[in-house]
Parts: C-alpha cells; sequence; structure tokens
C-alpha cells in the first residue's frame, strides 16, 4: 500500500513540475533531498508501537537460534526470546527460492515491523525484540531467526537500527547500494518521524541527512542502504 501511495505522491510531482506552477513545500522537500512530508508522510509511516524507542540488552544473553517449518495455512506466530536477531527464509529441501511476509507486534498487538522477504530485493530483517515481541511469519515454508552481534557499520540492511551502536551518529550522504525502491524511516522520541524514499539513487542523487545519537532507524524495502560520511 505504501508504495501505491508514494507512486501518487511522485506522480503529482512530475505533473506540477510539468505545469509549471509554484512548486509546494511537499514537492520542495522532496525534490531537494527525497523527502516525504505532511499527510503523505502519515499515511506511509502508520501507527508504529512505542517499542521502536527501547533499547535492549544487546549481549544476547537469552537469545536463540530458532528454525521453523514447514508454515503452513496462515502462518506461524513466535514470541522468541529478548535479543536482535536476523530473520530471514531458510532453504526449504528442494532448494526453491522463497518469498514471503515477516511481522512484528507489541503486546498490545501494535505493528512495530512490516517486511516483504523476497530475494530478488530483501533477503532478511534485523530488529530488537524483547521478549514480549510477537514474530509473525507466512507466505514462507520455512525461516529462521538468528542472534546477531552488535557491530557499527556504514552499510545497514533492512530492519531496525539504532545511532551510536549500529552506526556513528554524524551527517551522512546515504544512498542505495543494489537497485531498489523503499524507504529509510528517522525516529527520535517525542519528535515526528521524518521519512526519505529511495528509487535507484546512487551517489549523484544521494539523500543527505544527519543523524544524532539515540535515534532509530528503520529501512524498509532495500536489501542495503550505504551512509558516506560528510
Amino acid at each position: 500500500m505504501k508504495q501505491v501511495i508514494f507512486l501518487i505522491f511522485f506522480i503529482s510531482i512530475l505533473v506540477l513540475s510539468g505545469c509549471g506552477q509554484k512548486p509546494s513545500e511537499k514537492v520542495l522537500a522532496y525534490q531537494e533531498n527525497n523527502e516525504i512530508i505532511g499527510p503523505e508522510k502519515d499515511e506511509i509511516i502508520g501507527e508504529v508501537s512505542d517499542t521502536i524507542y527501547d533499547s535492549i540488552d544487546r549481549s544476547n544473553s537469552e537469545a536463540e537460534e530458532i528454525f521453523l517449518g514447514p508454515i503452513e495455512g496462515l502462518g506461524e506466530d513466535i514470541t522468541p526470546p529478548e535479543g536482535r536477531y536476523r530473520i530471514s527464509a531458510d532453504m526449504p529441501p528442494d532448494g526453491s527460492p522463497q518469498s514471503g511476509r515477516i511481522l512484528v507486534y507489541d503486546e498490545a498487538g501494535v505493528l512495530l515491523l512490516s517486511e516483504i522477504i523476497d530475494y530478488s530485493f530483501t533477503g532478511s530483517v534485523t530488529v530488537d525484540l524483547n521478549g514480549s515481541h510477537t514474530v509473525h511469519i507466512d507466505g514462507l515454508d520455512y525461516a529462521m531467526l538468528i542472534p546477531v552481534e552488535t557491530q557499527s557499520s556504514n552499510d545497514l540492511s533492512a530492519g531496525i537500527w539504532e545511532v551510536g551502536k549500529d552506526i556513528e551518529a554524524g551527517k551522512y550522504s546515504v544512498f542505495l547500494t543494489e537497485f531498489g525502491f523503499g524507504d529509510l524511516q528517522i525516529f527520535e522520541k517525542d519528535k515526528s518521524p521524518r521519512l526519505f524514499e529511495f528509487l535507484d539513487t546512487t551517489t549523484e542523487t544521494a539523500v543527505e541527512i544527519e543523524l544524532k545519537e539515540g535515534q532509530k532507524l528503520k529501512i524498509s524495502g532495500l536489501y542495503s542502504l550505504s551512509f558516506e560520511p560528510l
């Protein structure tokens, strides 16, 4: 759904630009830095669980490897122990490629994360689970949750990341490492989230942002984003 909303927004920008009308604040924000603001931003981001602002114990002392399958019918729900996990499709016995959905909900049933797993674009998603999050998987025959260590990097894949732990604070030029279509959402407590769209972005058309300690980054629909320090 958010891809449809973005395409409508993108087409409207092209139409307004072609008609010679004075661009609005929303159009200027997108033209200058691929940022979506206003009602379109709120519609794309939707309601997000407040647990996105939580910081868990990254030692993974309670985390464990979990393998699921075969997953049948309407999918499978699981509540893993606290830890940081990479969730992906596991290789089925016949070796055939898989595609499906991974959703993470908090105790109140509010969505934290929703990601399509398709090896053409997004092969896995990385996220903190606090021990009460429910992971729902459907469309995949086999899946795995693997605890991952925290390592600071300037290349981040689909999932939720914390500035100061997974990437250093600072100013960055952000661009796609491979073709894709998705977004980067930046969350800071008591502030409105920010939303940046990526569509075949290169170093010549990169997005410039400033990351602050403690912010959470949510990357969706993309295999990887590269953050080059400015």
